[in-house]
């Protein structure tokens, strides 16, 4: 009798011993999935954090790093329901904000040049358009930035105006660089945001020299 209480309560011991076991294993790959869907979340935080345009280019020996926050970080067009795209190319970083309708369009862009400054930059392509003082470059300053600047008008019903910056920009190591930046607009005779568009990538560029 006693040996058959002993293997009966044995056996009972294993059977809640194993339940124990079984029931602690489901809650373990629980824990590892909430800390798998964290890493993921984590993951996702990181590729919203990169949102800077950077163009890398190289000119005559040297490599542009040009660094520009997202654009809607910093600029807020007077028109309500833009949709503004961004494309990185090999020589420049550009901008277009355009309606659903197609009723108005604005296009930046962004670009080093290579040139030994921008006044001999600028006086190379005058030297084209000595009969046309219009289509020059002459000596201009957009808020704290000072430069050459051709604007331009086309007489074509859908209207285009072009205005483009060159200027001796300051690099993050301190040294000039030669950068243009232009901004065409479309469709529209209100001309107002387009130079509220240049000053502001103007004043959010950083530009590296190596």
């Amino acid at each position: 009798m006693n040996k058959k209480v002993l293997v009966s309560a044995f056996a009972l011991s294993m059977v809640f011993g194993l339940t124990g076991c079984s029931s602690e294993k489901p809650e373990e790959k629980k824990e590892d999935t909430k800390v798998f869907e964290k890493k993921e979340e984590k993951k996702e935080e990181k590729k919203e954090e990169s949102t800077d345009a950077v163009l890398v280019r190289e000119i005559s020996s040297k490599t542009y790093t040009v660094t520009i926050p997202q654009l809607t970080s910093f600029y807020t067009p007077s028109r309500d329901g833009l949709e503004v795209k961004t494309e990185v190319n090999e020589q420049q970083i550009s901008y277009t904000l355009e309606d659903e309708f197609g009723d108005f369009k604005m296009a930046i862009y962004v670009n080093p040049i290579s040139a030994e400054s921008a006044e001999a930059y600028a006086n190379r392509i005058n030297e084209g358009f000595k009969d046309d003082e219009s289509k020059q470059y002459k000596p201009s300053t957009v808020g704290d930035f000072s430069g050459f600047r051709k604007v331009t008008t086309s007489e074509n019903p859908s209207f285009k105006c072009k205005d483009n910056l060159l200027l001796d920009f300051e690099s993050v190591d301190g040294s000039a660089v030669v950068m243009s930046v232009t901004v065409e607009q479309f469709n529209d005779t209100d001309t107002a945001d387009m130079e509220v568009a240049m000053k502001a990538i103007l004043d959010n560029m950083k530009v590296e020299v190596k």
